[in-house]
């Protein structure tokens, strides 16, 4: 059987992703294990790592870490998870490395067309990002009352310096509703998240920038109204019963997810409709069973 190491954050997304991964590669015969890289490891126990691994993966910008470690390129798969690692990885590592790896993956079709626009050396493999449906399956929300986002409070910025969440913009969008309420919002455990989803009728995802984007998955899931912006995989997925598109320009997405909230506010019935329309999209097109076939394919080259 082969093993793989995840050598990443063990934590929010990456945490969920790949403890989620854990599980369902075990499945596919890949043994894997998560060892998180910001604690500080000795030579001998990644002497002993090596000999027990025949895959180290990471993002970009720590695979010069793990060649530190005296793991051999050869061996390691960077895959990134947005275009800040892919970036990070070129500036960090001083060198296009990624010819000299076992292999190179992106999650998302975005981008592995910034790596040919930033003239990296080899044309990424794509593996998109799941969920376990069934983790997140909820019954569905009655009414819409409550409003919740899928961002921590801390902003997040690019490489040009632009705060990409917009986290911001949630209680703008909700003020002078009557009978609508922000959910507070915490950077929970990700093992939390599935009850989360179920204490809000509603998520929104205001980003301006996303490569996957997990909670607009996970609450699609558990059958609640997802609105967001034209980003990461919502782009494609909300127009095809995922969710309701917003504009991305800052005004124009305040004023439409206004005026959505109102109407599904004061129509409970088509509220309803919608979310087990989402819901049902999210069954078969989220779950890691249509997903997982690409990882494999990268992780055994």
């Amino acid at each position: 059987m082969k093993k793989v190491l995840f050598f990443t954050e063990d934590e929010w997304a990456f945490g969920s992703v790949h403890h989620a991964l854990n599980k369902v590669l075990y499945k596919e015969g890949i043994y894997s294990n998560l060892l998180n890289w910001r604690v500080q490891y000795t030579y001998k126990e990644f002497e002993l790592l090596n000999n027990v691994y025949d895959v180290f993966v990471t993002t970009p910008e720590i695979v010069y870490i793990l060649r530190d470690y005296g793991v051999p390129l050869n061996k390691i798969i960077a895959i990134a998870h947005g275009q800040r690692d892919i970036l990070l990885g070129k500036l960090d590592n001083k060198f296009d490395f990624y010819s000299e790896l076992k292999g190179f993956g992106v999650i998302s079709e975005v981008l592995k067309s910034k790596c040919a626009e930033w003239n990296i050396s080899v044309v990424p493999d794509v593996v998109e990002l799941g969920i376990h449906f069934d983790l997140f399956h909820s019954t569905l929300s009655k009414k819409l009352s409550i409003i919740g986002h899928g961002n921590p409070k801390r902003e997040i910025f690019n490489q040009s310096g632009i705060e990409t969440k917009r986290s911001k913009l949630i209680p703008v969008i909700i003020n002078g509703i009557e009978g609508v309420e922000l959910k507070k919002h915490e950077q929970f455990k990700f093992f939390c998240m599935p009850a989360f989803y179920r204490e809000i009728d509603c998520l929104i995802m205001p980003s301006i920038e996303e490569a996957g984007g997990l909670p607009v998955m996970e609450a699609a899931a558990a059958g609640r109204l997802v609105m967001g912006t034209p980003v990461g995989y919502f782009e494609h997925n909300a127009k095809k019963g995922g969710g309701i598109l917003l504009p991305l320009e800052e005004n124009d997405f305040i004023q439409s997810a206004k005026r959505n909230i109102i109407f599904y506010r004061d129509n409970p019935k088509e509220y309803q409709r919608k979310c087990l329309e989402i819901q049902e999209f999210a069954r078969y097109n989220y779950d890691w069973s249509y997903k997982i076939g690409d990882w494999v394919t990268l992780l055994n080259k």
